[in-house]
Protein backbone atom coordinates (compact mmCIF):
# COMPACT_ATOMS: atom_id res chain seq x y z
CA UNK A 1 0.00 0.00 0.00
CA UNK A 2 2.37 3.04 1.37
CA UNK A 3 4.42 1.75 -2.53
CA UNK A 4 1.45 2.34 -4.37
CA UNK A 5 1.27 5.79 -2.38
CA UNK A 6 4.16 7.03 -3.11
CA UNK A 7 3.82 6.23 -6.93
CA UNK A 8 0.90 8.44 -7.27
CA UNK A 9 2.76 11.16 -5.36
CA UNK A 10 5.72 10.93 -7.85
CA UNK A 11 3.62 11.15 -10.96
CA UNK A 12 2.15 14.46 -9.54
CA UNK A 13 5.32 15.80 -9.02
CA UNK A 14 5.71 15.12 -12.71
CA UNK A 15 2.28 16.57 -13.87
CA UNK A 16 3.41 19.63 -12.05
CA UNK A 17 7.42 19.98 -13.75
CA UNK A 18 5.46 19.14 -17.58
CA UNK A 19 2.85 22.29 -16.73
CA UNK A 20 5.86 24.52 -16.30
CA UNK A 21 7.19 23.77 -18.74
CA UNK A 22 4.09 24.01 -21.21
CA UNK A 23 3.49 27.18 -19.15
CA UNK A 24 6.77 28.82 -20.11
CA UNK A 25 6.66 28.18 -23.52
CA UNK A 26 3.35 29.06 -23.93
CA UNK A 27 4.01 32.24 -22.15
CA UNK A 28 7.51 32.71 -24.48
CA UNK A 29 4.68 31.70 -27.74
CA UNK A 30 2.41 34.48 -26.47
CA UNK A 31 4.86 37.23 -26.17
CA UNK A 32 6.75 36.20 -29.53
CA UNK A 33 3.13 36.94 -30.87
CA UNK A 34 2.62 39.79 -29.22
CA UNK A 35 6.10 41.05 -30.64
CA UNK A 36 5.26 39.65 -34.15
CA UNK A 37 1.79 41.97 -34.48
CA UNK A 38 3.24 44.43 -32.57
CA UNK A 39 6.55 44.93 -34.97
CA UNK A 40 3.69 43.73 -37.98
CA UNK A 41 1.25 46.31 -36.68
CA UNK A 42 4.25 49.24 -36.41
CA UNK A 43 5.78 48.26 -39.64
CA UNK A 44 2.23 48.49 -41.12
CA UNK A 45 1.82 52.15 -40.44
CA UNK A 46 5.26 52.80 -41.58
CA UNK A 47 4.82 51.77 -45.02
CA UNK A 48 1.64 53.38 -44.75
CA UNK A 49 3.57 56.84 -44.14
CA UNK A 50 5.71 56.46 -46.57
CA UNK A 51 3.74 55.50 -49.29
CA UNK A 52 1.91 58.85 -48.65
CA UNK A 53 5.44 60.52 -48.38
CA UNK A 54 6.12 59.25 -51.66
CA UNK A 55 2.48 60.18 -53.20
CA UNK A 56 3.30 64.04 -52.19
CA UNK A 57 6.61 63.97 -53.69
CA UNK A 58 5.67 62.31 -57.22
CA UNK A 59 2.89 65.30 -56.80
CA UNK A 60 5.84 67.95 -56.38
CA UNK A 61 7.65 66.52 -58.89
CA UNK A 62 4.55 66.76 -61.66
CA UNK A 63 3.55 70.31 -60.58
CA UNK A 64 7.68 71.34 -61.16
CA UNK A 65 8.17 69.58 -64.31
CA UNK A 66 8.08 72.20 -66.30
CA UNK A 67 10.81 74.08 -68.43
CA UNK A 68 13.61 76.02 -66.52
CA UNK A 69 13.09 72.51 -63.95
CA UNK A 70 16.05 70.32 -64.56
CA UNK A 71 15.92 66.23 -63.33
CA UNK A 72 18.51 67.32 -60.02
CA UNK A 73 15.83 70.24 -59.07
CA UNK A 74 12.88 67.84 -59.67
CA UNK A 75 15.26 65.25 -57.49
CA UNK A 76 15.68 67.90 -54.73
CA UNK A 77 12.60 69.07 -54.34
CA UNK A 78 10.79 65.29 -54.09
CA UNK A 79 13.74 64.62 -51.34
CA UNK A 80 12.32 67.70 -49.32
CA UNK A 81 9.08 66.89 -49.63
CA UNK A 82 9.00 63.25 -48.29
CA UNK A 83 11.84 64.12 -45.51
CA UNK A 84 9.07 66.89 -44.32
CA UNK A 85 6.14 63.68 -44.92
CA UNK A 86 8.11 61.12 -43.08
CA UNK A 87 11.87 62.18 -41.58
CA UNK A 88 14.58 59.68 -41.33
CA UNK A 89 13.88 58.52 -45.04
CA UNK A 90 16.86 56.13 -46.13
CA UNK A 91 17.15 57.01 -49.81
CA UNK A 92 15.36 58.44 -52.49
CA UNK A 93 15.42 57.62 -56.37
CA UNK A 94 13.50 59.71 -59.20
CA UNK A 95 12.81 58.83 -63.07
CA UNK A 96 11.87 60.94 -65.96
CA UNK A 97 12.30 61.03 -69.82
CA UNK A 98 14.48 63.24 -71.37
CA UNK A 99 12.16 64.00 -74.28
CA UNK A 100 15.01 66.52 -75.91
CA UNK A 101 18.21 64.58 -74.86
CA UNK A 102 17.95 61.15 -74.13
CA UNK A 103 19.64 58.28 -72.02
CA UNK A 104 22.99 59.57 -70.56
CA UNK A 105 22.18 63.22 -70.60
CA UNK A 106 21.80 63.42 -66.37
CA UNK A 107 23.28 62.04 -63.50
CA UNK A 108 21.50 62.48 -59.91
CA UNK A 109 23.60 60.86 -56.79
CA UNK A 110 21.17 59.28 -54.06
CA UNK A 111 20.85 61.13 -50.89
CA UNK A 112 21.26 57.59 -49.17
CA UNK A 113 24.63 57.15 -51.03
CA UNK A 114 25.75 54.81 -53.53
CA UNK A 115 26.47 55.12 -57.09
CA UNK A 116 25.22 57.99 -59.24
CA UNK A 117 22.27 56.65 -61.40
CA UNK A 118 20.87 57.90 -64.89
CA UNK A 119 17.25 58.85 -64.25
CA UNK A 120 16.43 58.19 -67.85
CA UNK A 121 13.55 55.87 -68.26
CA UNK A 122 12.82 55.24 -71.95
CA UNK A 123 9.29 53.15 -70.99
CA UNK A 124 7.94 56.42 -69.45
CA UNK A 125 8.24 58.04 -72.91
CA UNK A 126 5.71 56.15 -74.61
CA UNK A 127 3.71 54.50 -72.02
CA UNK A 128 2.07 51.07 -73.91
CA UNK A 129 -1.03 52.32 -76.38
CA UNK A 130 0.00 55.63 -76.29
CA UNK A 131 1.19 57.42 -79.64
CA UNK A 132 2.30 60.75 -78.05
CA UNK A 133 5.25 61.75 -75.83
CA UNK A 134 4.33 62.33 -71.96
CA UNK A 135 5.19 63.60 -68.52
CA UNK A 136 6.00 60.94 -66.57
CA UNK A 137 7.93 60.58 -63.24
CA UNK A 138 8.39 58.16 -61.11
CA UNK A 139 9.41 58.31 -57.43
CA UNK A 140 10.98 55.16 -55.36
CA UNK A 141 12.05 55.83 -51.95
CA UNK A 142 13.06 53.29 -48.33
CA UNK A 143 12.42 53.97 -45.19
CA UNK A 144 14.16 51.87 -42.68
CA UNK A 145 11.37 50.76 -40.18
CA UNK A 146 12.49 50.07 -36.78
CA UNK A 147 11.94 46.38 -34.74
CA UNK A 148 11.42 46.19 -30.73
CA UNK A 149 10.72 42.85 -30.56
CA UNK A 150 12.10 40.82 -33.39
CA UNK A 151 15.49 42.01 -33.33
CA UNK A 152 15.42 39.76 -30.38
CA UNK A 153 14.44 36.56 -32.17
CA UNK A 154 15.86 37.87 -35.20
CA UNK A 155 18.90 40.01 -34.63
CA UNK A 156 18.22 42.32 -36.99
CA UNK A 157 17.19 46.09 -35.84
CA UNK A 158 15.01 47.11 -38.90
CA UNK A 159 13.22 46.05 -41.73
CA UNK A 160 13.68 47.93 -45.10
CA UNK A 161 10.73 48.94 -46.61
CA UNK A 162 10.17 50.14 -49.77
CA UNK A 163 7.41 52.15 -51.94
CA UNK A 164 7.19 54.12 -55.08
CA UNK A 165 4.37 56.16 -57.16
CA UNK A 166 3.87 57.75 -60.68
CA UNK A 167 2.82 60.84 -61.39
CA UNK A 168 1.91 62.44 -64.29
CA UNK A 169 1.98 66.35 -65.49
CA UNK A 170 -0.87 67.16 -67.53
CA UNK A 171 0.69 66.53 -71.57
CA UNK A 172 -0.21 70.28 -72.72
CA UNK A 173 -2.71 71.37 -75.63
CA UNK A 174 -2.56 74.71 -75.11
CA UNK A 175 -3.65 77.95 -77.56
CA UNK A 176 -2.83 81.48 -76.56
CA UNK A 177 -5.61 83.56 -78.15
CA UNK A 178 -3.67 87.58 -78.17
CA UNK A 179 -5.91 90.57 -78.57
CA UNK A 180 -4.11 92.72 -81.14
CA UNK A 181 -7.25 95.11 -81.92
CA UNK A 182 -6.03 98.84 -82.35
CA UNK A 183 -6.29 99.55 -78.68
CA UNK A 184 -3.74 97.79 -77.45
CA UNK A 185 -1.72 100.44 -78.95
CA UNK A 186 -3.27 103.17 -76.95
CA UNK A 187 -0.43 104.26 -75.12
CA UNK A 188 1.40 104.95 -77.56
CA UNK A 189 -1.16 106.38 -79.85
CA UNK A 190 -4.05 107.73 -77.40
CA UNK A 191 -7.63 106.79 -79.06
CA UNK A 192 -8.30 110.81 -78.50
CA UNK A 193 -5.94 111.50 -81.46
CA UNK A 194 -7.22 113.34 -84.60
CA UNK A 195 -8.30 110.05 -86.79
CA UNK A 196 -5.37 110.80 -89.67
CA UNK A 197 -2.94 111.37 -87.09
CA UNK A 198 -3.84 108.16 -85.30
CA UNK A 199 -3.83 106.17 -88.19
CA UNK A 200 -0.48 107.18 -89.09
CA UNK A 201 0.71 106.84 -85.68
CA UNK A 202 -0.03 103.12 -85.49
CA UNK A 203 1.26 102.67 -89.02
CA UNK A 204 4.48 104.50 -87.73
CA UNK A 205 5.00 102.34 -84.41
CA UNK A 206 3.75 98.44 -85.61
CA UNK A 207 6.64 99.47 -88.46
CA UNK A 208 9.08 100.20 -85.56
CA UNK A 209 7.80 97.56 -83.07
CA UNK A 210 7.29 100.57 -80.36
CA UNK A 211 3.20 100.26 -79.79
CA UNK A 212 2.94 100.15 -76.49
CA UNK A 213 1.82 98.35 -74.47
CA UNK A 214 1.74 95.62 -76.97
CA UNK A 215 6.01 96.48 -77.80
CA UNK A 216 8.13 98.18 -76.32
CA UNK A 217 11.36 99.70 -77.50
CA UNK A 218 13.49 98.15 -74.55
CA UNK A 219 11.97 95.05 -74.35
CA UNK A 220 12.22 92.63 -72.07
CA UNK A 221 13.70 94.97 -69.46
CA UNK A 222 10.63 96.82 -70.01
CA UNK A 223 7.88 94.11 -69.92
CA UNK A 224 5.69 94.30 -72.96
CA UNK A 225 2.67 92.01 -73.94
CA UNK A 226 4.49 90.39 -77.10
CA UNK A 227 7.56 89.56 -74.24
CA UNK A 228 5.20 88.06 -71.30
CA UNK A 229 3.65 85.91 -73.67
CA UNK A 230 7.40 85.12 -74.63
CA UNK A 231 8.11 84.28 -71.17
CA UNK A 232 5.13 82.44 -70.42
CA UNK A 233 4.89 79.79 -73.22
CA UNK A 234 9.06 79.52 -72.09
CA UNK A 235 8.12 78.89 -68.19
CA UNK A 236 5.35 76.83 -69.07
CA UNK A 237 5.92 74.58 -72.44
CA UNK A 238 8.39 71.61 -72.38
CA UNK A 239 9.86 71.20 -75.55
CA UNK A 240 9.01 68.21 -77.70
CA UNK A 241 5.99 67.45 -75.28
CA UNK A 242 3.81 69.96 -75.19
CA UNK A 243 1.93 71.44 -77.87
CA UNK A 244 1.25 75.34 -78.33
CA UNK A 245 -0.17 77.46 -81.04
CA UNK A 246 -0.28 81.07 -81.26
CA UNK A 247 -3.66 82.93 -82.58
CA UNK A 248 -4.54 86.57 -82.44
CA UNK A 249 -8.14 88.21 -83.18
CA UNK A 250 -8.89 91.96 -84.15
CA UNK A 251 -10.63 92.22 -87.56
CA UNK A 252 -9.85 88.79 -88.42
CA UNK A 253 -11.06 85.89 -87.90
CA UNK A 254 -13.47 85.89 -90.99
CA UNK A 255 -14.85 83.70 -92.90
CA UNK A 256 -15.85 84.75 -96.11
CA UNK A 257 -14.49 86.95 -98.67
CA UNK A 258 -16.40 89.96 -99.38
CA UNK A 259 -16.30 93.61 -101.27
CA UNK A 260 -17.19 96.61 -99.55
CA UNK A 261 -18.03 99.78 -101.60
CA UNK A 262 -17.13 102.49 -99.64
CA UNK A 263 -17.31 106.58 -100.51
CA UNK A 264 -15.38 109.72 -99.65
CA UNK A 265 -15.88 112.51 -98.00
CA UNK A 266 -13.39 114.44 -100.01
CA UNK A 267 -12.64 113.97 -103.02
CA UNK A 268 -16.66 114.55 -103.05
CA UNK A 269 -18.56 112.07 -104.78
CA UNK A 270 -15.29 109.23 -105.24
CA UNK A 271 -16.04 105.87 -104.19
CA UNK A 272 -13.69 102.84 -103.56
CA UNK A 273 -13.89 99.35 -103.31
CA UNK A 274 -12.12 97.40 -100.17
CA UNK A 275 -11.80 93.38 -100.25
CA UNK A 276 -11.92 91.87 -97.24
CA UNK A 277 -9.95 88.69 -97.16
CA UNK A 278 -10.63 85.16 -95.22
CA UNK A 279 -8.52 84.68 -92.80
CA UNK A 280 -7.72 82.86 -89.45
CA UNK A 281 -5.63 84.79 -86.98
CA UNK A 282 -3.48 81.77 -86.98
CA UNK A 283 0.13 82.71 -86.20
CA UNK A 284 1.76 79.05 -85.75
CA UNK A 285 -0.25 76.09 -85.15
CA UNK A 286 -0.40 73.56 -82.28
CA UNK A 287 3.53 72.11 -82.03
CA UNK A 288 5.46 70.53 -79.86
CA UNK A 289 8.48 72.08 -81.11
CA UNK A 290 9.18 75.10 -78.40
CA UNK A 291 11.42 77.16 -80.46
CA UNK A 292 8.86 77.45 -83.45
CA UNK A 293 6.40 78.96 -81.10
CA UNK A 294 9.13 81.72 -79.32
CA UNK A 295 10.25 82.72 -82.93
CA UNK A 296 6.42 82.82 -83.91
CA UNK A 297 5.68 85.22 -80.60
CA UNK A 298 9.17 87.42 -81.58
CA UNK A 299 9.09 87.89 -85.27
CA UNK A 300 6.56 90.25 -85.49
CA UNK A 301 8.08 92.82 -83.60
CA UNK A 302 9.33 95.99 -85.94
CA UNK A 303 7.39 93.64 -89.18
CA UNK A 304 4.97 95.77 -89.93
CA UNK A 305 3.41 92.70 -92.31
CA UNK A 306 3.02 90.13 -89.71
CA UNK A 307 0.02 89.77 -88.17
CA UNK A 308 1.22 89.66 -84.45
CA UNK A 309 0.55 93.47 -84.24
CA UNK A 310 -1.89 96.15 -83.59
CA UNK A 311 -4.21 96.44 -86.21
CA UNK A 312 -4.44 98.82 -88.48
CA UNK A 313 -7.36 99.51 -90.77
CA UNK A 314 -6.75 99.12 -94.17
CA UNK A 315 -6.24 102.85 -95.97
CA UNK A 316 -9.14 104.41 -98.10
CA UNK A 317 -7.63 103.34 -101.29
CA UNK A 318 -8.51 101.22 -104.42
CA UNK A 319 -6.08 99.68 -106.28
CA UNK A 320 -7.78 98.87 -109.02
CA UNK A 321 -8.70 102.16 -110.02
CA UNK A 322 -6.51 103.90 -108.18
CA UNK A 323 -8.32 106.34 -106.43
CA UNK A 324 -7.34 107.86 -102.61
CA UNK A 325 -9.86 109.15 -100.91
CA UNK A 326 -7.83 112.28 -98.79
CA UNK A 327 -11.25 112.18 -96.15
CA UNK A 328 -11.15 109.61 -94.50
CA UNK A 329 -7.33 108.01 -94.69
CA UNK A 330 -8.45 105.22 -93.81
CA UNK A 331 -11.61 102.98 -93.78
CA UNK A 332 -13.74 103.02 -90.52
CA UNK A 333 -14.34 105.84 -87.72
CA UNK A 334 -16.87 108.58 -87.93
CA UNK A 335 -15.93 109.85 -91.18
CA UNK A 336 -17.50 108.70 -94.47
CA UNK A 337 -21.18 107.47 -95.50
CA UNK A 338 -21.64 104.25 -97.23
CA UNK A 339 -23.92 104.38 -100.17
CA UNK A 340 -27.26 102.99 -98.97
CA UNK A 341 -27.11 104.21 -95.39
CA UNK A 342 -28.53 107.18 -94.16
CA UNK A 343 -26.17 107.97 -90.99
CA UNK A 344 -22.30 109.30 -91.54
CA UNK A 345 -20.86 106.53 -88.75
CA UNK A 346 -21.97 103.34 -91.60
CA UNK A 347 -18.64 102.00 -92.55
CA UNK A 348 -17.05 102.43 -89.17
CA UNK A 349 -18.91 99.93 -87.77
CA UNK A 350 -17.58 97.04 -90.43
CA UNK A 351 -13.91 97.69 -89.32
CA UNK A 352 -14.64 97.51 -85.26
CA UNK A 353 -11.30 94.94 -84.31
CA UNK A 354 -12.12 93.05 -81.39
CA UNK A 355 -13.83 89.81 -82.76
CA UNK A 356 -12.94 87.98 -79.77
CA UNK A 357 -16.00 85.39 -80.58
CA UNK A 358 -14.43 84.60 -83.78
CA UNK A 359 -11.12 84.13 -82.22
CA UNK A 360 -12.27 81.54 -80.02
CA UNK A 361 -13.98 79.47 -82.54
CA UNK A 362 -10.71 79.13 -84.66
CA UNK A 363 -8.87 78.33 -80.85
CA UNK A 364 -11.80 76.21 -80.74
CA UNK A 365 -11.11 74.56 -84.17
CA UNK A 366 -7.52 74.17 -83.65
CA UNK A 367 -7.61 71.68 -80.47
CA UNK A 368 -10.74 69.91 -81.88
CA UNK A 369 -9.27 69.36 -85.11
CA UNK A 370 -5.50 68.92 -84.42
CA UNK A 371 -5.03 68.39 -80.38
CA UNK A 372 -3.92 64.80 -78.93
CA UNK A 373 -6.22 63.17 -76.37
CA UNK A 374 -3.58 60.73 -74.88
CA UNK A 375 -3.50 62.11 -71.45
CA UNK A 376 -3.87 65.70 -72.76
CA UNK A 377 -5.34 69.06 -71.13
CA UNK A 378 -6.71 71.26 -73.72
CA UNK A 379 -6.36 75.02 -73.07
CA UNK A 380 -7.54 78.25 -74.33
CA UNK A 381 -5.39 81.49 -72.66
CA UNK A 382 -7.42 84.32 -73.87
CA UNK A 383 -5.94 87.94 -73.21
CA UNK A 384 -8.12 90.74 -74.22
CA UNK A 385 -7.93 94.57 -73.25
CA UNK A 386 -12.15 95.33 -74.57
CA UNK A 387 -15.81 94.65 -75.23
CA UNK A 388 -16.38 92.18 -78.39
CA UNK A 389 -17.51 94.61 -81.04
CA UNK A 390 -17.09 92.53 -84.31
CA UNK A 391 -18.07 88.96 -85.39
CA UNK A 392 -17.48 86.50 -88.40
CA UNK A 393 -20.50 83.95 -87.89
CA UNK A 394 -23.58 84.70 -90.12
CA UNK A 395 -26.68 84.96 -87.63
CA UNK A 396 -29.40 83.86 -89.36
CA UNK A 397 -30.59 82.57 -93.52
CA UNK A 398 -30.37 86.07 -94.68
CA UNK A 399 -26.53 85.93 -94.32
CA UNK A 400 -25.82 88.89 -92.65
CA UNK A 401 -22.79 89.13 -89.90
CA UNK A 402 -24.31 89.32 -86.85
CA UNK A 403 -22.28 92.83 -87.01
CA UNK A 404 -21.07 94.33 -88.98
CA UNK A 405 -23.32 93.49 -91.96
CA UNK A 406 -22.01 93.65 -95.47
CA UNK A 407 -22.82 96.81 -97.18
CA UNK A 408 -26.33 97.10 -98.57
CA UNK A 409 -27.81 94.44 -96.52
CA UNK A 410 -29.75 96.83 -94.18
CA UNK A 411 -28.47 94.77 -91.11
CA UNK A 412 -28.34 95.18 -88.18
CA UNK A 413 -25.73 98.12 -87.34
CA UNK A 414 -28.94 100.06 -87.64
CA UNK A 415 -29.59 99.99 -83.63
CA UNK A 416 -26.49 100.95 -82.61
CA UNK A 417 -26.46 104.57 -84.73
CA UNK A 418 -27.62 106.26 -81.87
CA UNK A 419 -24.07 106.90 -80.72
CA UNK A 420 -23.84 102.96 -78.46
CA UNK A 421 -21.09 100.80 -78.30
CA UNK A 422 -19.97 98.95 -82.13
CA UNK A 423 -22.38 96.13 -82.15
CA UNK A 424 -23.18 95.39 -78.58
CA UNK A 425 -26.33 96.26 -76.56
CA UNK A 426 -25.70 99.44 -74.77
CA UNK A 427 -27.49 97.85 -71.51
CA UNK A 428 -27.44 101.54 -69.99
CA UNK A 429 -29.83 100.57 -67.70
CA UNK A 430 -26.91 98.05 -65.74
CA UNK A 431 -29.11 94.92 -67.10
CA UNK A 432 -27.19 92.29 -69.13
CA UNK A 433 -28.46 91.12 -71.66
CA UNK A 434 -28.15 87.74 -73.99
CA UNK A 435 -29.95 86.54 -76.99
CA UNK A 436 -30.35 83.33 -78.85
CA UNK A 437 -28.95 83.13 -82.05
CA UNK A 438 -31.48 81.20 -83.75
CA UNK A 439 -35.38 80.18 -82.71
CA UNK A 440 -34.32 76.71 -82.73
CA UNK A 441 -31.78 77.64 -79.53
CA UNK A 442 -34.91 79.86 -77.77
CA UNK A 443 -37.57 77.46 -78.09
CA UNK A 444 -35.18 75.83 -76.06
CA UNK A 445 -35.83 78.69 -73.48
CA UNK A 446 -32.93 78.33 -71.06
CA UNK A 447 -33.19 80.69 -68.80
CA UNK A 448 -30.03 82.82 -69.89
CA UNK A 449 -31.30 84.28 -72.91
CA UNK A 450 -33.23 87.15 -72.21
CA UNK A 451 -35.19 87.26 -75.34
CA UNK A 452 -38.70 88.20 -75.02
CA UNK A 453 -41.08 85.53 -75.60
CA UNK A 454 -38.07 83.45 -76.30
CA UNK A 455 -38.60 85.01 -79.97
CA UNK A 456 -35.30 85.40 -81.88
CA UNK A 457 -34.86 88.61 -83.11
CA UNK A 458 -31.71 88.87 -85.73
CA UNK A 459 -31.45 92.68 -84.83
CA UNK A 460 -30.39 92.11 -81.28
CA UNK A 461 -28.30 89.40 -81.20
CA UNK A 462 -24.66 91.04 -81.28
CA UNK A 463 -20.87 90.53 -81.05
CA UNK A 464 -21.10 89.83 -77.13
CA UNK A 465 -23.88 87.44 -77.82
CA UNK A 466 -21.70 85.44 -79.94
CA UNK A 467 -18.69 85.61 -77.90
CA UNK A 468 -20.74 83.71 -74.79
CA UNK A 469 -22.26 81.35 -77.10
CA UNK A 470 -18.92 80.34 -78.57
CA UNK A 471 -17.55 79.83 -75.15
CA UNK A 472 -19.78 77.13 -74.05
CA UNK A 473 -19.37 75.78 -77.13
CA UNK A 474 -15.36 75.33 -75.33
CA UNK A 475 -17.08 74.13 -72.26
CA UNK A 476 -19.07 71.38 -74.55
CA UNK A 477 -15.66 69.89 -75.78
CA UNK A 478 -13.79 70.07 -72.06
CA UNK A 479 -11.58 73.05 -72.87
CA UNK A 480 -10.28 75.14 -70.09
CA UNK A 481 -10.49 78.74 -70.64
CA UNK A 482 -8.76 81.17 -68.87
CA UNK A 483 -9.08 84.70 -69.38
CA UNK A 484 -7.35 88.21 -68.68
CA UNK A 485 -8.59 91.43 -68.63
CA UNK A 486 -5.81 93.64 -69.52
CA UNK A 487 -5.47 97.49 -69.03
CA UNK A 488 -8.03 100.46 -67.86
CA UNK A 489 -10.17 99.68 -70.80
CA UNK A 490 -11.45 96.44 -70.08
CA UNK A 491 -13.88 98.14 -67.79
CA UNK A 492 -14.21 101.60 -68.73
CA UNK A 493 -15.55 101.36 -72.46
CA UNK A 494 -16.35 104.79 -73.54
CA UNK A 495 -19.88 103.95 -75.15
CA UNK A 496 -22.35 101.67 -72.90
CA UNK A 497 -22.04 99.41 -70.12
CA UNK A 498 -18.34 100.16 -68.93
CA UNK A 499 -17.60 96.81 -67.53
CA UNK A 500 -18.41 94.82 -70.77
CA UNK A 501 -15.51 93.43 -71.25
CA UNK A 502 -14.31 92.44 -68.25
CA UNK A 503 -17.98 90.74 -68.13
CA UNK A 504 -17.24 88.85 -71.16
CA UNK A 505 -14.09 87.47 -70.12
CA UNK A 506 -15.26 86.58 -66.51
CA UNK A 507 -18.04 84.80 -68.51
CA UNK A 508 -15.18 83.04 -70.50
CA UNK A 509 -13.37 82.20 -67.15
CA UNK A 510 -16.59 80.45 -65.75
CA UNK A 511 -17.76 78.41 -68.31
CA UNK A 512 -13.81 77.16 -69.00
CA UNK A 513 -13.40 76.43 -65.38
CA UNK A 514 -16.08 73.69 -64.84
CA UNK A 515 -18.81 74.06 -67.38
CA UNK A 516 -21.27 74.38 -64.37
CA UNK A 517 -22.87 78.40 -64.36
CA UNK A 518 -23.97 77.40 -60.70
CA UNK A 519 -20.65 77.69 -59.56
CA UNK A 520 -19.32 80.39 -61.86
CA UNK A 521 -16.97 81.79 -59.24
CA UNK A 522 -16.68 85.26 -61.32
CA UNK A 523 -20.77 85.31 -60.73
CA UNK A 524 -21.36 85.05 -64.21
CA UNK A 525 -24.69 83.45 -63.64
CA UNK A 526 -26.56 86.25 -61.40
CA UNK A 527 -28.90 87.56 -63.83
CA UNK A 528 -31.14 84.95 -64.10
CA UNK A 529 -30.89 83.76 -60.52
CA UNK A 530 -34.50 84.21 -58.65
CA UNK A 531 -33.18 85.67 -55.75
CA UNK A 532 -30.22 87.59 -56.37
CA UNK A 533 -27.54 88.42 -53.81
CA UNK A 534 -24.82 90.18 -56.54
CA UNK A 535 -21.49 87.65 -55.94
CA UNK A 536 -20.18 89.41 -58.79
CA UNK A 537 -16.58 90.68 -57.46
CA UNK A 538 -15.40 94.30 -57.53
CA UNK A 539 -13.97 95.65 -60.92
CA UNK A 540 -10.43 94.62 -61.53
CA UNK A 541 -10.57 91.37 -59.28
CA UNK A 542 -9.30 88.22 -59.70
CA UNK A 543 -11.89 85.44 -59.35
CA UNK A 544 -11.48 81.69 -60.64
CA UNK A 545 -10.13 81.47 -64.09
CA UNK A 546 -9.96 84.95 -64.63
CA UNK A 547 -7.35 87.53 -63.90
CA UNK A 548 -6.19 91.48 -64.01
CA UNK A 549 -3.54 93.47 -65.11
CA UNK A 550 -3.15 96.62 -65.63
CA UNK A 551 0.01 96.59 -67.13
CA UNK A 552 2.64 94.39 -68.83
CA UNK A 553 4.35 94.28 -65.86
CA UNK A 554 1.16 93.13 -64.13
CA UNK A 555 0.71 90.18 -67.11
CA UNK A 556 3.90 88.68 -66.27
CA UNK A 557 3.01 88.15 -62.84
CA UNK A 558 -0.59 86.95 -64.02
CA UNK A 559 0.85 84.24 -66.51
CA UNK A 560 2.92 82.97 -63.81
CA UNK A 561 0.08 82.73 -61.64
CA UNK A 562 -1.71 80.67 -64.89
CA UNK A 563 1.48 78.35 -64.77
CA UNK A 564 1.18 77.25 -61.46
CA UNK A 565 -2.45 76.64 -61.95
CA UNK A 566 -1.57 73.81 -64.63
CA UNK A 567 -2.66 70.57 -62.66
CA UNK A 568 -1.22 66.84 -62.37
CA UNK A 569 -2.68 63.96 -61.63
CA UNK A 570 -1.35 61.10 -59.24
CA UNK A 571 -1.19 57.47 -60.82
CA UNK A 572 -0.37 54.31 -58.78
Amino acid sequence: MSKLICVFRSLRTGQRGQTLIIFTFALVGMLAFVGLVTDGALVFVHQGHLQRAVDAGAVIAANQYREGRDVQQLYDAVVETIRMQLPGVHNVWIYWCNHAEGAGADSITPIGGGPAYDPHDPDLCFPPGSTTARKIIRVVAEFPAPLFFMRLIIGQDYVMLRADAQSEAAVLNLVLLIDTSESMAYDTCPPNMPEPDFFACLEACRAAGTCQPFDSPNAPAVPSVRWAAYEFVDSLMRDRVDRVAIYHFDKVPVITRSVEVLQCDAPEGAVITVTIEPGSGRITPLTSDKQVVLNAILRGQGNYNDPLNPYVRPPAYDPVTGVRCTEPTHVGGAYGQEPGYPEPWGYGYRWASTNLGGGLREAIAELVNNGSTDAAVWIIVVLSDGAANATDQASDQNGWWTCPSPAGSGGPNYRNSDYGPFCRDPERDGVVTRHCPSQEVCNRRDPWYTNPGFVYDEWKYDADDYARDIADLASSYGIAIYSIGFGPYVHRESRGRPDAGERLLRYLADVGDDGDLKTAPCGSDYYWDDVVVDPVPAQGEDCGNYYYAEDAHDLENVFESIVSRIFSRLIH
